[in-house]
């Protein structure tokens, strides 16, 4: 069993001239003691990919996959009483810094 696996992954976000698919159909799967990393242009929807698996974007956005568990928990189906206890803890993201000279 993967410790994280994702399937079919969707964001979007509610905006006032309908729904913008910040993420689309993505599948993730990531074994203990395995580290992902996560590369692509700016604004190709990293960061909400992974917010989305935390439940940290904001109420406008509507997330939905096929399958999303940490450790077999079903994190669509968790609380965010629940999530606060792993996230942080259990799953974190650290964010790119630019560079600069």
């Amino acid at each position: 069993m993967a410790l994280l696996d994702i399937k079919n992954l969707t964001v979007a976000f509610d905006t006032s001239v309908g729904l913008f698919k910040a993420v689309d159909g993505i599948d993730v799967s990531v074994e203990a003691r395995e580290v992902l990393a996560i590369v692509g242009e700016s604004g190709s929807g990293k960061s909400v990919a992974m917010l989305a698996v935390m439940g940290l974007l904001p109420k406008t956005a509507t997330v939905t996959a096929d399958k999303m568990e940490f450790e077999g928990l079903d994190l669509l189906a968790m609380t965010a009483q629940e999530k606060r206890k792993i996230i942080g803890k259990d799953i974190a993201m650290i964010f790119q810094s630019r560079w600069q000279a």
